[in-house]
């Protein structure tokens, strides 16, 4: 009888062994169920990331960036940024407006500077250089912006500028020779700095090397201005017509005398100012002018501007006769 007992333990034993046995397979089964769906995974959102060129890049966006051409040598050859470069530096800036941001063309309108304040030319006695670079880290990608140039002579200018603006913060504006488009690096709330300066006084030469540096991997953007045109034009009040000079990029619109005037004529184009930008600063009170959405000038959802004090628009020429928004400020 005992010995009956003792089997039946041992059966029921077994039996226990082999369930937990089966359950802990089970769970096992499990985890390796869920490990495996993990790797699928991930190595579907690599495949996705690899597609986009491994900038996490959406089809979507890609589908909006279309195909790249390559393009001739003339659009290849290098030394072709202009001698001439335009520093801006922070402290010049009016922090009470806005800073004004890039639109879908990447086009930034000209900037808001203090009164009395204006772009500073720096002509350079080599060809300046600008590098920008991006790497993907472990976490995120990173990027620099870099611009060198080189300034002649051992000068009381340049000494001056080295001691007073090393470590300096920047907005600068350059362009490429021949071409009327002008580029802008930088920005408030991140500018390139004045990183390191190298002066020689020797055998071999004298000159200053300027390094501005930032990181970022943003690109240089459109510059809707031209640093090197006069000041703001007057409009009288009452004008109907926005007359354009050769000379002149920004045009003051006064206040009405009587009522505030509409607009809607442009004069003084030719097909030679083609992709030329024109701001429009208002000055008016209890009569601004204003302008509406036409054939002449092409304004953003339609949307009428108000030239009173303060306000400001940007157009790029399209041809002799059309004006297209860029951007505006209140």
């Amino acid at each position: 009888m005992k010995r009956n007992n003792i089997q039946a333990r041992h059966r029921a034993t077994a039996k226990g062994n082999q369930y937990a046995n089966r359950q802990v397979r089970r769970l096992f089964s499990i985890v390796f169920a869920i490990f495996g769906l993990a790797l699928l995974l991930g190595a579907l959102v690599d495949h996705s990331l690899a597609c986009a060129g491994g900038t996490g890049l959406t089809l979507a966006s890609m589908l909006a960036i279309g195909n790249i051409d390559d393009v001739s040598d003339k659009d290849t050859h290098g030394s072709d940024i202009s001698y001439i470069v335009y520093l801006i530096s922070v402290e010049q800036i009016d922090r009470t407006k806005p800073f004004p941001q890039p639109n879908a063309q990447r086009e930034v309108s000209p900037l808001p500077l203090l009164v009395g304040q204006s772009p500073h030319y720096f002509e350079a006695h080599d060809i300046p250089t600008f590098t920008a670079t991006t790497e993907k880290g472990d976490i995120t990608t990173t990027g620099e912006n870099v611009f060198t140039m080189i300034m002649g002579g051992a000068r009381d200018v340049l000494y001056n500028f080295i001691e007073q603006y090393s470590g300096g913060k920047f907005v600068l504006l350059f362009k490429h020779v021949k071409n009327p488009q002008w580029y802008i690096v930088g920005e408030l709330e991140r500018p390139l700095i004045l990183n390191s300066t190298e002066t020689k006084d020797d055998k071999d030469g004298r000159y200053t090397t300027f390094t501005f540096k930032r990181p970022s991997v943003d690109l240089p953007l459109k510059y809707a201005g031209n640093p090197a045109m006069a000041a703001a034009q007057p409009i009288a009040p009452d004008a109907k017509t926005v007359a354009i000079k050769p000379t002149a990029n920004s045009y003051t619109i006064a206040n009405g005398t009587t009522a505030g005037a509409v607009i809607d004529k442009v004069s003084g184009l030719t097909a030679a100012d083609k992709g030329r930008y024109i701001t429009l600063l208002g000055a008016g009170t209890d009569k601004p002018a204003t302008i509406a959405d036409s054939l002449v000038f092409v304004l953003e959802d339609a949307a009428t501007w108000t030239a009173k004090e303060g306000a400001a628009i940007t157009f790029r020429i399209l041809d002799a006769n059309t004006l297209v928004e860029v951007s505006r400020t209140a």
